[in-house]
């Protein structure tokens, strides 16, 4: 007998991926004047073009929208220039009702006064005054022109900028004069450190399952993480620095425990092109409820079981920025393990996973050189994307030995395809892939809309409807349960100060009618560096020969309290 299981190895936004079959997305593009709930910062991204995309009409001015950003994501942006974005952060973006209550005048008034400081002291031939030791000059002249009173200068006449002219004033940096004259006589090494800014994330996850496991496993388990980031860019935004350590801790299952580098790379940009070497994490994809196309990383199940966690994997990768698209090659020299949940932890195998001692295709094992390829491109309304990859499969083949699986990694190569189509309202979604390996070849493909109706109820409230149909061509003898299977959901996104949103979806098979899960999860801010997060499944099954049956009694719900700092 051969057991063939698929875990999920579905991009950031799949709650469920292969496994559970369940996704519900955290970011969608602008539709009809809704604003996205995320969008991440890519290479050449400033903050005035990202404001000019989320800004839903007249009514508001661009200042306003960036100030909205800018206390959304206090992570995400520079604490030594509030134009700068990090890149690779993926920013919570603002609803209407935000960005209105951003007092306008206030913030056109600030942003002018700043422009005007930084076009000074970089014309300043003179030593410049001093800002206090270790405040940049750009954030000196920006906290300044806040502080100051609105009297003080009178109201220059604005003219609304290009984004890339716009972006060239703000993002400039401040000149070396202007640090701190300890930090002018520091060396070279101490000046660098004094440059890396740091962020950092704790959360406490205390999660409840109304029935002992089938394994007699526990009702309650409490985990806590803690993830460091730190970001350094040289004065002339080319070159990038990123070290983020990560650990975490598990109450009651040992295999949870985890200390590692999530991400530590260089990143070098040249206008048209750049070049990436280190630790890093890609996303690929378009649809909702299971992302077939992305394939670089292997996923943390045991952080989140719907496959949003992923690990960091070593690559190099270079980005063409051409006008026929953008191409993107990868060179992964070391593959990574997925990890399985241990005898005392939830939503575990029926058989324990022996991951000691895992079985590969390649007798190069994890050193075997994988490789990938991908263009994008949007025409007018239209997001293409073509993807191909060659090397070892991230889902493993579980094999039966005696008490234990063994997890098999198979060669794999996996050509594929994600579209998005927007159309009023409306957002089509399509991904397919080919897979080949030495035993197989298969199909699989995902489908389906988001629909969204803005401002229900005459609030500013948005509701989003969400449908896909999900196919698999090797059916019963497919690694994953979604063969032929609907998935519903919904997303109701508040567009208040807090950023509330909340978010229900539904997995059907439609072969077998008494097999389903679902999800909900809701989130809130708690002040400037407090999150709330709700997060509950429900699974159901009567079929002993399909994962969801092992899964019965691990229904849950899981608090997260995030703290920023």
């Amino acid at each position: 007998m051969r057991i063939l299981i698929k875990m999920p190895c579905n991009a950031r936004a799949n709650r469920a991926g292969a496994m559970l079959g369940l996704c519900l997305l955290a970011s969608s593009l602008t539709v009809a004047g809704e604003t996205t709930v995320q969008r991440q910062v890519q290479p050449g991204d400033t903050l005035w073009r990202i404001a000019t995309e989320v800004r839903p009409d007249d009514s508001v001015n661009i200042e306003q929208v960036m100030q909205a950003i800018r206390l959304l994501n206090p992570q995400a942006v520079s604490q030594s220039d509030l134009n700068q974005l990090r890149a690779g952060a993926w920013l919570e973006l603002p609803g209407r009702q935000l960005i209105a209550e951003q007092d306008a005048k206030a913030a056109q008034q600030a942003a002018a006064r700043a422009r005007t400081a930084l076009r000074a002291s970089l014309a300043e031939t003179q030593e410049p005054a001093l800002p206090p030791p270790g405040l940049a000059a750009a954030n000196y002249a920006f906290i300044s022109a806040v502080m100051a009173p609105a009297a003080a200068e009178p109201e220059a006449e604005r003219s609304e900028p290009a984004p890339v002219a716009a972006a060239a004033v703000e993002l400039e940096p401040a000149p070396a004069a202007t640090a701190s004259a300890h930090a002018a006589d520091a060396s070279p090494a101490s000046a660098f450190w004094q440059d890396v800014e740091w962020f950092s994330q704790l959360n406490l996850m205390p999660r409840w399952y109304p029935q002992t496991g089938l394994q007699q496993q526990a009702q309650w388990h409490n985990s806590v993480s803690l993830e460091l980031e730190g970001y350094w860019q040289s004065d002339d935004r080319s070159h990038t620095l990123v070290f983020s350590p990560y650990i975490r801790w598990d109450q009651r299952d040992s295999s949870r425990h985890l200390l590692d580098i999530s991400e530590a790379y260089w990143l070098y940009y040249g206008g048209d092109w750049e070049l990436r070497a280190g630790i890093s994490k890609v996303f690929w994809g378009a649809v909702e409820s299971q992302r077939l196309v992305d394939i670089i990383n292997q996923r943390d199940l045991l952080d989140r079981p719907d496959g949003e966690s992923k690990l960091g994997q070593p690559m190099l990768q270079l980005s063409l920025i051409r006008d026929y698209g953008t191409v993107q090659a990868y060179l992964l020299p070391h593959f990574r393990e997925r990890k399985f949940a241990g005898e005392d932890g939830r939503l575990r195998l029926p058989m324990p996973v022996d991951t000691s001692a895992a079985l590969y295709e390649s007798r190069h094992k994890r050193s075997h050189l994988d490789w990938a390829l991908r263009w994008s491109q949007q025409f007018s309304s239209l997001d293409l994307g073509l993807s191909y990859f060659q090397g070892t499969a991230r889902e493993p083949v579980l094999l039966p030995d005696e008490q234990a699986l063994l997890p098999y990694y198979p060669q794999l190569k996996q050509l594929g395809l994600d579209a998005q189509w927007i159309l009023g309202s409306w957002l089509w979604k399509t991904e397919a892939v080919y897979r080949h390996t030495a035993v197989e070849h298969s199909k699989a493909l995902v489908t389906g809309f988001e629909y969204t109706q803005v401002g229900i109820n005459d609030h500013f409230w948005d509701l989003g409807w969400l449908l896909e149909y999900q196919y698999d061509s090797r059916g019963l003898e497919s690694t994953t349960i979604a063969q032929n299977d609907l998935f519903v959901g919904w997303r109701l996104a508040l567009n208040d100060a807090a950023g509330s949103e909340i978010l229900f979806g539904l997995m059907q098979d439609l072969d077998r009618s008494q097999s389903r899960s679902a999800y909900l999860e809701a989130s809130t801010r708690l002040g400037e560096r407090f999150r709330l997060r709700v997060d509950g499944w429900l699974f159901h099954s009567r079929y002993p020969d399909e994962l969801l049956y092992w899964l019965r009694r691990d229904d849950y719900i899981q608090l997260t309290l995030e703290y920023y700092f």
